[in-house]
């Protein structure tokens, strides 16, 4: 089981596409190392951002609320790359970025996670959508802006921490009744200044 639970943390850290960059300006420069993982997953509320929920939906149903966007495969030319959309507030001062990205374990279609930044990310072109601002939250009330001492009476103490970031890694026993072999690992990224959030990422699959 421990061999399964190592091999299932190196898909996932191959799907969630985090290239270490030594500057971390966002989430998406985290390293790829997940560690410590707890017992227990997210809340169906923590894993819904703007009614979209991890696992439920789909990029269409995505493009079906916000508006076709271009789909981006990041890290590009990787086989295991997530596919990827991303849109934009549509008010020029408000510095707001979501993207929601489906990797294998979703079929490259259902989604397995989503982004929230505060600064544009690289290599993709945003669509802008009225829907997005710096209100932006998941159900749970995960937002830009949170204090690290609210997210962390949320979720625990981090099983992962360093320079500007904080994780909180979880895996447990599929919930579902048609799949109570398999694996799910869930968890939420963070980047942090002055103590409060500046951009964040929520995962969730499962695999037998």
């Amino acid at each position: 089981m421990r061999a399964f639970l190592l091999g299932l943390v190196a898909v996932v850290s191959l799907a969630l596409s985090l290239a270490w960059a030594g500057d971390v300006g966002s989430v998406r420069d985290l390293s790829d190392d997940l560690k410590n993982l707890r017992k227990g997953r997210l809340s169906l509320a923590d894993i819904t951002l703007l009614d979209v929920r991890i696992g439920r939906d789909t990029l269409d149903d995505v493009q079906s609320r916000f508006g076709k966007a271009k789909l981006f495969r990041e890290p590009p030319g990787s086989v295991s790359a997530d596919n990827e959309l991303c849109y934009s507030s549509d008010v020029p001062s408000d510095e707001t970025w979501v993207i929601f990205g489906s990797g294998p374990m979703g079929g490259w279609s259902h989604i397995t996670q989503f982004q929230v930044l505060s600064r544009a990310p690289q290599r993709l072109a945003c669509t802008s959508s009225s829907g997005v601002s710096r209100a932006v939250a998941t159900q749970s009330g995960i937002r830009l802006g949170m204090p690290l001492q609210e997210l962390s009476a949320k979720l625990g103490r981090p099983t992962d921490k360093g320079q500007g970031f904080v994780i909180f890694s979880f895996t447990q026993k599929s919930d579902h009744p048609k799949r109570p072999d398999f694996e799910m690992l869930s968890g939420v990224m963070a980047t942090i200044t002055n103590d409060r959030v500046t951009s964040f990422r929520v995962f969730l699959i499962e695999s037998n």
